[in-house]
Order: C-alpha cells, then sequence, then structure tokens
C-alpha cells in the first residue's frame, strides 16, 4: 500500500509545478521523474484544489497582475489569508453562493449576471490606481458595484454598509454569519 504522506507530497510537488509553475507534462515528468500515466494520475487526484487555484488566478490579470510584480504565488497567498467575505458588508462567500447559484435570487430578472457570486478584489481608494496590498480587499458583487469609484471607503462604511446588511438579512432571510466588524483588512 502506498504511503499516504508520500502521496500528498507528490500532490502537493505536482500541484506547485502545474498551477503555480505552470510547468507543461512532459517538464513534470522530467522534474519529478515519473511517466505521462502518473501525470495523468496527479492531475486527476488534484482536479478539485486546481480548479479553486485557477478561480484566483483568473481574478490575477492586468493590473492586478502588473501590482503584484507578475508573482502570482505572492497573490495567492494574499487571497488565501483573507476570511472569505466582504470587506465591507461581511456578507460570506457561501451566502453569496446560496443567492447567486442556489435560490438564483440575484439578479432579479433573467439578464446576464454580472457576478457569479464570488468575491472580488475591490480597491479601496480607487483614486490611488493602485492593487498594492494595503489598498486592496475582498468585496462581495454588490459592494464592490455599488462603491465603485463613486464614494469612498469611509463614506461606504459609514453610510451604505448597513442598509447592504440589511438588504442581504432580508433577502437570505435571516441573519448574515459574520458580525460587522468596523475595519477589515
Amino acid at each position: 500500500m502506498e504511503n499516504k504522506m508520500e502521496k500528498n507530497k507528490e500532490q502537493e510537488e505536482f500541484i506547485k509545478l502545474y498551477s503555480f509553475d505552470q510547468k507543461t507534462y512532459l517538464e513534470i515528468e522530467e522534474e519529478m521523474n515519473i511517466k505521462r500515466k502518473d501525470v495523468q494520475k496527479l492531475y486527476e487526484k488534484t482536479r478539485e484544489e486546481r480548479e479553486a487555484i485557477q478561480n484566483i488566478r483568473n481574478k490575477f490579470k492586468g493590473k492586478r497582475k502588473e501590482d503584484f510584480n507578475d508573482n502570482f504565488r505572492d497573490f495567492y497567498d494574499w487571497y488565501q489569508s483573507k476570511k472569505q467575505k466582504c470587506g465591507y458588508c461581511a456578507i460570506s462567500q457561501e451566502e453569496l453562493y446560496s443567492l447567486f447559484r442556489e435560490d438564483q435570487k440575484l439578479p432579479l430578472n433573467d439578464a446576464i449576471k454580472r457576478s457569479s457570486g464570488t468575491l472580488e478584489i475591490e480597491r479601496k481608494d480607487s483614486t490611488e490606481n493602485s492593487y498594492d496590498k494595503k489598498n486592496i480587499i475582498l468585496a462581495c458583487p454588490l459592494c464592490n458595484n455599488a462603491k465603485s469609484n463613486l464614494i469612498d471607503e469611509n463614506d461606504w462604511r459609514n453610510i451604505f454598509v448597513k442598509p447592504m446588511r440589511e438588504y442581504y438579512k432580508k433577502i437570505l432571510g435571516k441573519d448574515l454569519e459574520y458580525k460587522l466588524i468596523s475595519i477589515d483588512v
């Protein structure tokens, strides 16, 4: 029977090479000293983790990529270090999924969705055209879209966050999982 610890190390190495270093199958075969069929098995075994990493990579483009000096691992680590909730209204990622996927409460009509209900990367200060770690936050699609570059962070928090939470409470039919704190970074 294969050693479970060894198997995990092998899968971790595959994830690193495939998802972060973006190596080809041939390069992975050579670097890990394994056969093509073993690379394929690792690919299949790590599907869920690879897809989760790819979802984060999809957010890593344009100015974000530039401001992170083309270092996806740094961006990924930043993203993973954040609680999976809106940094403004504190709705959780799971609560968003229930609104955008399961119950289909948003959007209210049959229009094409701008968002799939995933947390987005928001610049807290949009006058600073920067996606520097100090200037970004995870935000729900509604907070991100409504705040836009029209309202500064302090006014958004002081005037609009509580009504946004009330709206989410109404359409969820329950209190939000996370309590509101003054500033969530």
